[in-house]
This record gives C-alpha cells, structure tokens and sequence, in this order.
C-alpha cells in the first residue's frame, strides 16, 4: 500500500468521522464505570470487617451471648461503619420471673392463645438485648472500633479504644 492509499484511507475515516465519534464516548463509559466500581468496593470491605470485629469482640465479652446482625449502616467512602443487631441469651430465673406471662384469654387474644402459650412453654425462651458498634476507617484501615449499646459492653471495651479527637 502506497503513501497515498494510506493517506487517502485516514483522509475517508476523516470525513465519515464514526470510528472517532465512538471511540471517545466508549473509553469515557468505561474509564467512569472502573473508578465507580473501585469506591464501591472500599464500603463493602470496610462493612464485613466492622461486623467481623463485632463478632470477635462480642464473643471476647459475652461468651455466653449469640449476636445476630440485623443492619448495618455505612458513611461516604465507608470512613464510618455502624453496624445494629442484638445478642441473645437463655432467659435466666430472674428474667423469667419479671416477664409478662403470655395472654391466654380466649376473648382478649384468640381461640387458639391457650394452645399458643402451651407450645411456647415447651421451647426455651431467650432474652434479646439491642446491640450496635461504630467503626471508623481512613486509608491506612481501621482505626476505632467502639460498643455503642448495651452499656456492659460500652463500659466493658478499653477507654484507648473509645479515644476519638475533634481536632
């Protein structure tokens, strides 16, 4: 191929102007959907990592509790986790005591309520406790973890733990 063919061939994709019009658009699209996805993956990471350090810190504080993760929230960037849950235990005596007994009156709260109550006496019972932590990230990783509820666990975690500056 000569110097002019090659010449004449760019001087037609020139003028047609479509392998131009569409490659800028494509490289654009996809150079977009690679930063999106790379932001997104930091707030899913920074997410099972609070609730792993949840788990292990439960576990470390209240062998005897199972934690059960109902929600977790998570800032911009994922610099801020709160995951929310609770940890359940077998009812004790003294809870078992102070809990209301279940209505079995027919009238009030159904024709089955009796057969009801009979069937939940049979399963143990458990006491659930409201539970949430904070953790917060930066680029280098984790940088706090903190008990935000219950307050045994609050005042159960290390005070160098629960340092945070405003500055």
């Amino acid at each position: 191929m000569s110097a002019w063919d090659a010449y004449a061939t760019m001087a037609v994709a020139l003028i047609d102007g479509i392998s131009m019009k569409t490659r800028t658009p494509v490289i654009a699209c996809c150079l977009i959907a690679a930063a999106v996805s790379a932001g997104c993956a930091a707030v899913y990471t920074n997410t099972s990592a609070c609730e792993q350090t949840m788990r292990q810190s439960a576990g470390e504080l209240s062998a005897g509790d199972t934690l059960r993760i109902n929600h977790s929230g998570t800032a911009i960037h994922g610099s801020r986790v709160v995951v929310e849950g609770s940890l359940e235990h077998p009812q004790t005596a003294s809870e078992a005591a102070v809990a209301k007994p279940p209505n079995t009156n027919i009238f009030e709260a159904g024709l089955l309520a009796p057969v009801m109550a009979a069937f939940a006496k049979t399963q143990p019972q458990k006491t659930a406790t409201p539970a949430a932590a904070e953790c917060t990230y930066d680029a280098s990783g984790q940088t706090a973890f903190r008990w935000l509820a219950p307050a045994r666990l609050v005042k159960a975690s290390s005070p160098a733990e629960d340092t945070h500056s405003d500055e």
